[in-house]
């Protein structure tokens, strides 16, 4: 490729392109070396680009480098490699004696993975296209507060105290004689 760019912007010259593949590797044994699949976990591909941009259009190039570092967009970057879904993690710029007319920047970027919708078929009735009347008022009934229940056959503290005085009276009237 005879030029470099990442997005929209085309750099001037690219110096270096560090790409770098990792992964997770457990700690714990593995139980025979058969399957290793879920001991290792691959990790985002991360890369550094070094380069130039000189030229009038350099200003606005910055600008959307700026923009995209924001990390509001994934972008492709053209170059040695190509890489898509592209977010760039950091941005560093020199403004130098050595390039009048533009900048040196560096960026370090990383490929994110996107998750992708899926539609599934619901299990449930399709309310878009009811099949079903709604359940009426009559067979779902009226949620009353009730407050709080009482045991009919228990006795309640006012049916208590008035027993308690009429047993209190009988006696009286039993001493008294």
């Amino acid at each position: 490729m005879k030029f470099s760019k990442i997005g929209d912007v085309i750099f001037s010259a690219t110096t270096n392109e560090d790409v770098t593949y990792e992964n997770e590797v457990t700690d714990r044994p593995v139980d025979d070396l058969g399957y290793i699949s879920d001991h290792v976990k691959q990790k985002p591909v991360r890369f550094n680009i070094s380069g130039v941009v000189v030229g009038s259009d350099a200003y606005p190039k910055l600008k959307k480098l700026r923009e995209y570092c924001k990390g509001k967009y994934t972008v492709t970057y053209y170059g040695r490699n190509i890489m898509s879904n592209v977010v760039i993690q950091s941005l560093g710029t020199t403004h130098g004696k050595d390039i009048s007319n533009g900048f040196e920047f560096t960026l370090d970027c990383k490929i994110i993975k996107q998750a992708t919708g899926k539609q599934v078929p619901l299990q449930g009735k399709d309310k878009a296209n009811p099949t079903q009347k709604a359940a009426t008022s009559a067979q779902t009934g009226k949620v009353k507060s009730l407050g709080k229940k009482v045991n009919a056959s228990k006795k309640t503290d006012k049916e208590k105290y008035t027993e308690y005085k009429r047993v209190e009276a009988k006696n009286k009237k039993r001493g008294s004689k």
